[in-house]
């Protein structure tokens, strides 16, 4: 009988460093066991070997995010969110069915981050419901469980909007319309500050209904490599 892996979630608000930390976390950690990185980008690691999980599907997730968010419908990249939520609740069974890892990860929990982000996209429906419901809704659809460990990236709101700013003008050299014009619905200081409460708040929830564990981890101070290096 197949042991259950270590299911675990690197969350914190957008440009926390979540997806460097992880790829070099499940790097390190893949010289001891066979881990799994699910979310977008989703491969199995074994001793540096990685294997690419339905490349096909995930390049066209990839292209439909990016031709989607350029028309800022806020309606229709909730669709294309709600799309990937079931995907991954279909992508993970499979995943450990077919590599038998002893280590899940990935970038964001479809439990905690599908419950904080839907207010951007369906703000009229989301406000309607309370904490525990969404969490309760997304528990349910995703077909997940909690994850066994958190690592949430506690990073200043000033930081990531410099990351952010950083990105963006690395992605578009030659802007036209200003760097505002690159953000998403919820790359705003406001709404980073919001992000930040609502993790808080909704992991203080989420504990009660099931009582995984949680690390805070302080980036303000600290490099992606030694946040890393805090958590393997």
């Amino acid at each position: 009988m197949d042991m259950k892996p270590l299911r675990i979630s690197i969350i914190g608000i957008d440009d926390s460093g979540k997806s460097t930390t992880t790829l070099k976390v499940i790097d390190a950690l893949s010289h001891q066991i066979p881990a799994c990185k699910t979310g977008r980008g989703s491969f199995f690691i074994w001793r540096g070997n990685v294997i690419p999980c339905l490349p096909i599907i995930g390049n066209f997730f990839e292209g439909l995010f990016k031709r989607v968010d350029a028309t800022k419908k806020r309606q229709w990249i909730g669709l294309t969110r709600l799309l990937f939520f079931f995907f991954q609740g279909w992508l993970e069974p499979y995943m450990i069915k077919k590599y038998h890892p002893e280590l899940v990860m990935g970038t964001r929990c479809m439990i905690i981050d599908s419950s904080i982000y839907s207010e951007f996209y369906y703000p009229w429906i989301s406000r309607r419901m309370t904490t525990e419901s969404k969490l309760r809704f997304a528990q349910l659809y995703s077909r997940l469980p909690f994850r066994d460990l958190y690592f949430f990236l506690n990073t200043p709101v000033q930081i990531a909007m410099e990351r952010i700013y950083k990105r963006i003008s690395g992605d578009h050299p030659k802007i036209t319309y200003g760097r505002d014009y690159w953000l998403h619905l919820h790359e705003h200081e406001e709404s980073l500050r919001s992000l930040d409460q609502k993790f808080r708040d909704t992991l203080q929830m989420a504990r009660v209904k099931m009582p995984f564990k949680l690390i805070e981890i302080d980036t303000a101070e600290q490099s992606e490599e030694q946040v890393s290096k805090l958590i393997f």
